[in-house]
């Protein structure tokens, strides 16, 4: 098609959350060109990044916030250990070790700071404005080195030579197609396949169609088709996503935080009253993606948190959900049933052996206390409390997805490889279509910190081939 307006820059980023914020910021500031071509229009702009906490882990020294030391290699080996092995190690190094200069290099930028969700080992910091104050913030700074940002405006292509180099991305813009040539690379920032529902049940199953979508509505995988479709190396778990113990009256599209992450402070049953999960098996950032997708696998796809006022009244419950409704409350286990539609006989005979099976000892949120259950299965291996003060509270609550699993194969230079294993040429990806990082569960607060280190190699990678092509 020689009738499409061409326009030429040094990086093209496809994407404007964290991962293609970040690489355009670091390309301008090299003193690159820089065009980033977001899909989505001006109001709806920063991807998943602005529905959520944007909260980050990373190494660090004991600091002001309380938090005692969390080293680089603890961080690996949460990381290494929560995917069960399978995550690629070079990746997960190279993200570790540069997580704290790039929180560093975020905070020169003007992102403040406070504590993360308590009771999470002290490892995670949240941006004071949350997603949608980072992202904002980071493009003014980047509307401030007059980069050219284009919005509604969605990759559909990556353009190659004749050495299958990437040299450029078409898009669909609100003038028609047009060609953006990136002398130095195209970057891939543009989300995983969590909001495209054929992607969806192709590849996680059918059950997936309903899912809940916590994150946007235009990360449907199209710069992940695209990689592929000219040769990209599929990796990383394609059948599995990252989710979280979500109140089930969510919006279906774009809920952003309606999460609960107190669920360890009471018992979590099914539509029949019955325990399915340990909830005390670690610290709730270690299990609320493996324990969302628990619930979604039960009957309906739901379940219920359920809690008593010894927890209901502690600072820290309130400070860790976001229900979207009023919880319910009753006077007693058999009415709260009822308010539920269990049968009140399932839920009492399982709050009696609960509370049979508690064990003495001291309730501690922030360790894993060993106040447990014993004789019980499943068992609450952690800050077990008989449930026992009314009235009684209980929410409704669903696994919804915030992003996927599966994507490209990189290298730790941000590079995208092909089906042979070799680097093609010009074609960088940072964040969520990047493959390798997660399998199964998910560690809290270390996807937002993945396309922020990530997204800055990328775009200094791509800076840097630029300026050794105009050498």
């Amino acid at each position: 098609m020689t009738d499409v307006p061409r326009y030429d820059f040094d990086v093209v980023v496809v994407g404007g959350g964290i991962a293609g914020l970040c690489a355009a910021l670091t390309a301008a500031e090299q003193g690159a060109s820089v065009m980033l071509a977001e899909k989505s229009p001006r109001a709806e702009r920063g991807g998943n990044t602005r529905f959520a906490d944007a909260q980050m882990r990373f190494p660090h020294a004991a600091d002001e916030y309380g938090a005692r030391a969390y080293t680089e290699e603890e961080m690996i080996g949460d990381m290494m250990r929560i995917s069960r092995g399978r995550a690629n190690r070079a990746l997960i190094e190279t993200l570790v070790r540069n997580a704290a200069a790039t929180v560093d290099w975020l905070t020169a930028l003007g992102i403040e700071w406070e504590a993360g969700y308590p009771h999470t080992a002290g490892y995670r910091r949240s941006p004071k404005a949350g997603g949608q104050g980072l992202v904002d913030t980071l493009f003014r700074r980047l509307e401030g080195r007059e980069t050219t940002i284009s919005y509604d405006t969605g990759a559909i292509e990556l353009l190659t030579d004749a050495g299958r180099a990437v040299i450029g991305v078409r898009c669909a813009s609100p003038d028609g197609l047009v060609d953006l040539i990136a002398r130095g690379g195209v970057v891939l920032a543009s989300g995983g396949f969590q909001a495209n529902v054929q992607m969806r049940v192709a590849h996680l199953g059918r059950y997936a169609d309903s899912l809940i979508l916590r994150g946007s509505r235009h990360d449907t995988g199209e710069g992940i088709r695209m990689a592929l479709d000219i040769g990209a190396q599929a990796a990383g778990q394609w059948g599995d996503y990252h989710s979280a113990v979500i109140d089930a009256r969510s919006p279906a599209v774009e809920c952003g935080v309606t999460a609960l992450y107190n669920f360890q402070m009471g018992i979590i049953v099914n539509a029949q009253g019955e325990r399915f999960l340990d909830e005390g098996e670690d610290f709730r950032d270690h299990t609320y993606v493996k324990f969302g997708k628990a619930i979604i696998e039960q009957a309906d796809g739901a379940a219920f948190c359920i809690f008593d006022q010894q927890m209901v009244q502690r600072e820290e419950f309130a400070r860790a959900w976001r229900p979207v409704g009023a919880p319910v409350e009753a006077p007693s286990i058999p009415a709260l049933a009822e308010a539920l539609s269990i049968p009140p006989e399932n839920l009492e005979r399982t709050v009696e052996a609960y509370n049979s099976a508690v064990q003495p000892g001291e309730f501690d949120l922030d360790r894993l206390d060993g106040k447990a259950t014993a004789g019980l299965q499943p068992p609450k291996s952690n800050w077990a409390m008989t449930i026992e003060q009314p009235p009684f509270v209980a929410v409704p609550v669903t696994g919804g997805i915030t992003f996927t699993f599966g994507g490209l194969k990189v290298d730790t230079s941000a590079r995208v490889l092909n089906v042979g294993g070799q680097v093609i040429d010009g074609l960088y990806t940072a964040g969520e279509p990047m493959g390798e990082i997660f399998y199964y569960n998910y560690p809290g607060a270390s996807s937002v910190i993945r396309g922020a280190v990530y997204g800055r190699i990328a775009g200094a990678g791509a800076a840097g081939r630029a300026a050794e092509r105009r050498s």
